[in-house]
């Protein structure tokens, strides 16, 4: 019996067991098992120690050292043991993967015996992430065409559409990702975005370090003492719809950091006209909560470097601009960081309690609540898209998305 349903335009995964493994992040390594699952996962307490005792959550310790490694099982060992850096994490965990929008077929650009280019969706993620593994677009392009594995050599947002590249083989994938890397400056990725206001004429570079706050109630990156600050994006209006107050601008990310497009419109007053994660709808939200927070660490960032907070032309190659930031000190020299964590704690509480409301049924093989199985956020699109690739003399480019033609 396939675990996958399709019907009335939504793709269901049925539930299933997945055997993850994964090492700490830095910010887990002190907690204790439940302390981690409970508060950064949102886990019931009594649900993390029944797993703990069935042998379902365990560790290895010492892996990657010159130190024995061990495993380590059981409430009496971990209910109470700390997270390591060395920690291997093993969860054995009953999954209800969330549905996504489906409604096929793949739209394929090119296609070699190395590589297949896919135009993707907005609303599905590229790659198994979080609470995705089968509903995520490798996965759909993977069983379409009956391949055996599939690599994927960058990523797009789950809610961004357009050009993705696919690797049949390893060897490709590892030379695409090299040329992404050290040949990031012959590589050349265009987006189409529709964003709130007239955006100004002309061609301008925006230079500016990322920081996001996760729903989580955490600032990311995490390095924030080493920020990096030469993070640009070259952007050009293409037109303006005065009726609708809205711009269709190009943008070309020069580096490649998280969220970079989304952020960067949004600093300069131009955000995705329906990008709600930025953007929020509702002011009571958590979502407006958390956009808050972002706003005052920009207001931080930019009283320290105003630079970081004006467009220049796009000749001008910032040549002597800052390379990091210690957004660290920054935080230490303000008199408001003590209101920023405590904002922080407030987020994570209020969005954990949201979760928990639309959670409506309870599975009765893992006792936990879940979400509906039709539930589709409709907040799962947003007006950006990835226009085109190009490297040496190949180009892969998709049509021109409808919601750009205003």
């Amino acid at each position: 019996m396939s675990r996958i349903i399709v019907e009335n335009g939504i793709r269901k995964v049925l539930p299933h067991y997945v055997n993850f493994k994964t090492h700490p992040k830095k910010r887990w390594v002190g907690k204790t098992l439940v302390e981690l699952f409970k508060h950064d996962f949102g886990e019931p307490e009594s649900l993390i120690l029944d797993d703990i005792a069935s042998g379902s959550l365990y560790v290895e310790n010492n892996v990657g050292t010159s130190k024995p490694s061990s495993t380590l099982k059981g409430i009496e060992v971990l209910k109470d043991r700390r997270i390591e850096l060395k920690d291997l994490i093993h969860y054995c965990k009953h999954v209800h993967e969330p549905s996504i929008a489906w409604n096929g077929p793949v739209k394929v650009i090119f296609e070699d015996d190395d590589v297949i280019v896919v135009d993707k969706p907005a609303g599905i993620p590229t790659h198994p992430t979080g609470a995705y593994n089968y509903n995520t677009f490798s996965a759909i392009v993977k069983d379409t065409y009956g391949l055996e594995s599939i690599w994927t050599c960058h990523r797009l947002d789950k809610v961004t559409s357009g050009i993705l590249i696919l690797c049949k083989n390893k060897e490709a994938a590892v030379g695409y990702s090299n040329l992404l890397v050290s040949k990031k400056d012959s590589v050349k990725k265009t987006y189409l975005a529709r964003v709130d206001g007239k955006f100004p004429e002309g061609k301008y570079r925006y230079t500016c370090p990322t920081i996001t706050i996760n729903m989580n109630g955490y600032i990311e990156p995490d390095n924030l003492e080493a920020l990096k600050a030469d993070t640009s994006t070259l952007f050009e209006r293409v037109r303006y719809n005065e009726n609708l107050n809205q711009s269709i601008v190009k943008c070309q990310p020069i580096s490649g950091k998280f969220h970079q497009i989304r952020i960067h419109l949004t600093r300069l007053g131009y955000p995705i006209s329906n990008d709600y994660f930025y953007k929020p709808k509702d002011e009571s939200s958590t979502y407006a909560l958390r956009c808050k927070i972002e706003h005052e660490l920009y207001a931080m960032l930019f009283k320290k470097f105003p630079q970081f907070s004006q467009m220049r032309g796009d000749l001008d190659t910032g040549e002597d601009e800052i390379k990091t930031v210690d957004m660290k000190a920054v935080l230490n020299d303000d008199a408001n960081e003590s209101q920023v964590f405590e904002t922080l704690a407030r987020l994570k509480a209020e969005h954990s309690a949201h979760i928990n409301m639309r959670k409506k049924t309870r599975c009765k093989e893992c006792n936990r609540l879940v979400f509906e199985e039709s539930y589709v956020s409709v907040d799962s699109r947003i007006y950006l898209h990835s226009l085109s690739f190009e490297f040496g003399d190949s180009k892969f480019e998709t049509d021109l998305p409808s919601w750009s033609l205003v």
